[in-house]
């Protein structure tokens, strides 16, 4: 089966009727009836491994030598696709659309018996897949408790993410780099410490979906109190497994983050959507939370929060401030934005938006004179609108983009990067601000050149990923070499470094 086969899938899964897929980004269902897709962005290598399988050697000559190609994939499990591919190898997108043929499907196979080895796969498989296995409850407490102090110990201002494993020790990630400390922990003792830390509906969750979200505060090991900390569980070939990421205790200010104020001043805007975009990691979440502590020392405003799980705990200072947890106080975001428009809100902070109904109830928030501020993975402003718009129907993308160009004031793209000094990052940023012309762009489709206005757009406040770069460089934070791998055009840059010196 080719492995662009396995994407397609989810078409029929999610009831959708194509799907889009560009570098850097995660896939996005094109009109599907459920949840929006959580993979992570697509390498290009592995993008341009899809375009090998549904193009043919003479569409691959032409998409390189026009950056367009329109072909036909048919695919023997789920039908018959057209394919439209855009880009170079660096910048490409495919997006395949279900047509009205469809092919026979073979028959399947006839069941095999196992075999002495297949059975003790399944039995091994059987054991991966197992919830919880504890025999006393006391053994339960003790090695939830162990697990729990180690990584309470292991936490410090520097560690960014701890990784637990079967078999492994603890993996630490840092500023300058991932690396491994203290003794192995065994399967055991992880189930005990999800055991400890799931309830009945995040245990279905894991069941059903094989990962959960959730936080939890490891035990306080000095006069600061306990550490929160945002929890991932998911499974994996070898059993159990988490991602722990460290909160701050307090909502941090504009000035520990290393932001202008110009971001901060994102959260005096009156209504409208705020986007923080970027990949995975690179403290969009950080930075939305600093905006409302900005937003609540200053002025007083009703904020409502949805968030999954629930990070920063604010203290209500000038602000009166809800937050509310997927899963714990509300069923979703959708669920809970739609309750947030009687709940007299000046200020939605929407944790992530993941499907369309999330998308749809937040621009209508934003058209009804709430402020609402969010989160998308992509790699930049375009990009975001795009898959914004992408999300929906064919028949209505273009009603999407005349509310997006009406309802968007910003969108902030963040990378963060490794600083000269060890362990310390600082972000790079650019920002996008909706004027008339990004309206019009916006509106008629053309967001590829969105970054001509960017570039422009010095006067309304818009910065240039590459010029917060060079700006980085020039401060002695972060070293050229750093700066040109992120930069949008590293030649440029390159030229642009030499002239400032």
């Amino acid at each position: 089966m080719a492995a662009i086969d396995s994407l397609l899938a989810l078409i029929d899964a999610q009831k959708a009727t194509g799907i889009v897929l560009r570098a850097r980004e995660p896939p996005v269902l094109i009109g599907a009836q459920g949840r929006g897709l959580t993979m992570p962005p697509l390498a290009p290598q592995i993008l341009e491994t899809f375009a090998a399988e549904a193009l043919a050697p003479a569409d691959l000559d032409r998409l390189r030598a026009s950056g367009a190609c329109d072909a036909v994939y048919r695919s023997e499990r789920h039908g018959v696709f057209a394919v439209e591919a855009r880009g170079d190898a660096d910048k490409l997108s495919l997006k395949l659309r279900r047509t009205g043929d469809v092919l026979a499907k073979p028959a399947p196979p006839a069941p095999v018996s196992p075999r002495p080895a297949d059975a003790r796969v399944a039995t091994a498989s059987a054991t991966v897949t197992t919830p919880a296995v504890s025999p006393s409850a006391g053994t339960v407490a003790a090695t939830s408790s162990r697990l729990a102090g180690l990584i309470a110990r292991a936490i410090d201002e520097t560690v960014s993410d701890v990784i637990v494993s079967a078999g492994q020790p603890l993996w630490i990630r840092t500023a300058n780099g991932l690396a491994a400390s203290g003794d192995t922990i065994d399967q055991q003792e992880i189930l005990g410490f999800v055991d400890s830390l799931l309830d009945a509906r995040r245990r279905r969750c894991l069941d059903e979906s094989g990962s959960v979200d959730l936080a939890w505060e490891a035990p306080a090991l000095d006069a600061e109190g306990p550490q929160r900390l945002r929890v991932n569980v998911f499974r994996q070939a070898h059993g159990l497994a988490l991602a722990l990421r460290p909160v701050n205790r307090h909502a941090p200010s504009l000035a520990e983050l290393n932001l202008p104020d110009s971001v901060g001043a994102l959260g005096n805007l009156t209504g409208g959507m705020v986007l923080l975009v970027g990949p995975t990691g690179c403290g969009k979440s950080t930075t939305l939370a600093a905006i409302v502590e900005l937003v609540n020392r200053t002025r007083a405003r009703h904020v409502i929060t949805l968030e999954d799980p629930i990070e920063f705990v604010y203290q209500p200072r000038r602000c009166l401030i809800h937050q509310r947890e997927v899963g714990t106080h509300v069923e979703s975001f959708a669920v809970g934005l739609r309750a947030a428009l009687r709940e007299c809100p000046d200020i939605i902070l929407v944790g992530e938006m993941r499907d369309r109904e999330t998308v749809a109830l937040a621009l209508t928030a934003a058209e009804t004179g709430h402020l609402v501020l969010s989160t998308l993975h992509s790699g930049s402003a375009a990009m975001a609108i795009d898959r914004i718009v992408d999300i929906f129907p064919e028949h209505q993308q273009a009603q999407i983009r005349l509310q997006v160009a009406g309802s968007l004031r910003a969108v902030v793209t963040q990378q963060l990067l490794e600083g000269v000094l060890p362990g310390t990052r600082y972000p790079a940023l650019e920002i996008l601000m909706v004027n008339y012309a990004v309206g019009a762009l916006i509106r008629e489709g053309k967001t590829h050149q969105l970054t001509t206005q960017i570039q422009t757009g010095r006067d309304d406040g818009m910065v240039a990923m590459d010029a917060s770069l060079l700006d980085l460089v020039r401060a002695g934070r972060i070293s050229r070499e750093i700066a040109v791998a992120a930069a949008r055009d590293p030649v440029e840059l390159q030229r642009r470094v030499r002239e400032g010196r």
